[in-house]
């Protein structure tokens, strides 16, 4: 996290967690038998440090996918600041991906299941921002287990699984992405005064459309209008 106080930039990669309370299900705060203390580096950023650049994505292994999605779509970062919000996106979240479905998490509409699933249509999403027309994220996945293989040698030997898996659910979504965006806009050409898409129609683009709730939030944002999430949590339920 980086900080700015007193014209001094600060970055925090080490941070101390104190465990006291269990909170239960009636949201009470109970203290723990056994207090204890928890510790953590942010393995990145130090990264960062070590290799004296401003950020994550100026990390070796980290820059080597994002100038390849740059290369790709044939985009220089840092010509555009919303292409390069959509580059950072598609960066970060095929990394996750790649590990996540690595690690044997299977893509769902529950549990980490969705959050991977979640990621992934985010990245196809931004992916039809910057102009890509076609799949392209396993060509993506590919650089990432390249450039990370040595260090965790499971990427490469689930290699084919990891990449079938993610361009299936990509040409998945794809099917249902532009109909699913063209309904969204239909939406917002009659939203309220309020300027909030409700939580049935929220729901109806999640349900038929596979629209992630954070999906269609990023969208309604982008075009100033917010999304009833009481109401969708209501449908869902």
């Amino acid at each position: 996290m980086f900080s700015v106080e007193a014209s001094q930039l600060y970055c925090e990669f080490w941070n101390l967690v104190f465990t006291q309370f269990d909170r239960d299900e009636e949201g009470n705060y109970n203290k723990l038998a056994k207090p204890n203390i928890d510790t953590g580096m942010g393995l990145e950023r130090m990264a960062a440090i070590m290799q004296e650049v401003d950020n994550i994505f100026e990390v070796d292994t980290i820059k080597y996918i994002l100038d390849y999605i740059c290369q790709l779509v044939g985009i220089s970062y840092g010509s555009n600041s919303k292409s390069d919000v959509s580059i950072r996106v598609i960066t970060d979240h095929i990394r996750s991906v790649t590990f996540l479905i690595s690690d044997g998490v299977l893509l769902s509409n529950e549990g980490r299941g969705y959050v991977l699933r979640r990621l992934l249509r985010r990245a196809v999403r931004h992916g039809k921002l910057l102009g890509f027309n076609e799949s392209f994220l396993s060509k993506v996945a590919k650089k990432v287990i390249e450039v990370s293989n040595k260090a965790y040698p499971e990427l490469k030997e689930k290699e084919e699984y990891i990449l079938n898996i993610i361009d299936v659910e990509e040409k998945r979504f794809e099917e249902t992405l532009e109909q699913g965006l063209i309904k969204l806009q239909e939406y917002m050409n009659f939203i309220n005064e309020n300027r909030t898409l409700s939580g049935e129609d929220a729901f109806k683009l999640y349900d038929t459309y596979g629209f992630p709730l954070d999906l269609t939030k990023d969208i309604l944002e982008e075009n100033g209008f917010l999304v009833d999430e009481e109401g969708f949590d209501k449908e869902m339920k």
